[in-house]
C-alpha cells in the first residue's frame, strides 16, 4: 500500500520522525555512572555543593556525550538522552544517599539538635502565635527518632526526583545539541 502523498506545503515528514530508537543500555551505565559520581561529589563538597544543579545538569548532558561516543551510529533525539541523563541522577542519588544515611547514622542527634536550634529561631522570628505553634508541634514529631527518621526518608525522596529531573534534563539538552550538530531534526 503506497503512502498518500504530503499535502503540506514542507513536504513529508523526515523518515525518522517519531521513530524512537532503544537505548544500548549496556553502552550507556558507565557513562552514567561516572557522571554521576562525579556530579554527587561535587554536590557534597561544602562550597561546590551550591551548583548541585549545575553538576547535575552537566553530568546528564556529558553522560549522552559518552553514550554517543560508544554507539557512534546511533541517533540520540533528547527523549534517549532524558533517560541516559537520568540513569546519570540515578547514580548520583545513589551516592548521595550513601553518604547521607552514614551521616546520618553517625550524627543523627547533632542534626536533630541543630534543626529544633533553627526552628527555635524561627519560632522567635514568627509573630503569628498559630504559626509558633505549628511549629512548636513540628518539632515534637521530629523531635522523636521515628520522626527524624520519616523526614529523612522524606528529604531522601525529594532529592531523588530533583537528581532525577536536573540530570535528565541535562541528557535532553546534551542530545538536543549532539543532533543539532550533525544536522538531524
Amino acid at each position: 500500500m503506497a503512502m498518500p502523498k504530503s499535502t503540506s506545503p514542507w513536504g513529508p515528514p523526515p523518515a525518522s520522525y517519531g521513530t524512537r530508537e532503544p537505548v544500548q543500555w549496556s553502552q550507556a551505565w558507565q557513562g552514567a555512572l561516572l557522571t554521576g559520581v562525579g556530579a554527587a561529589l561535587l554536590s557534597s563538597l561544602p562550597f561546590l555543593a551550591l551548583g548541585s544543579f549545575i553538576w547535575l545538569t552537566i553530568a546528564g548532558a556529558i553522560s549522552v556525550s559518552m553514550y554517543q561516543r560508544r554507539v557512534p551510529a546511533s541517533v540520540v533525539r533528547p527523549g534517549t538522552g532524558m533517560r541516559v541523563g537520568a540513569l546519570s541522577g540515578v547514580f548520583a542519588f545513589a551516592v548521595t544517599a550513601i553518604l547521607s544515611t552514614v551521616l546520618f547514622a553517625t550524627e543523627g542527634n547533632e542534626l536533630r539538635q541543630a534543626f529544633e536550634e533553627q526552628m527555635q529561631v524561627q519560632i522567635a522570628k514568627t509573630p503569628d502565635p498559630r504559626s509558633q505553634e505549628m511549629m512548636r508541634q513540628l518539632i515534637a514529631k521530629i523531635g522523636t527518632p521515628e520522626g527524624m527518621a520519616t523526614f529523612f526518608l522524606w528529604i531522601l525522596v525529594v532529592i531523588a526526583v530533583i537528581f532525577v529531573l536536573f540530570s535528565g534534563l541535562g541528557g535532553a539538552l546534551g542530545a538536543s545539541r549532539s543532533a543539532r550538530r550533525r544536522g538531524l531534526p
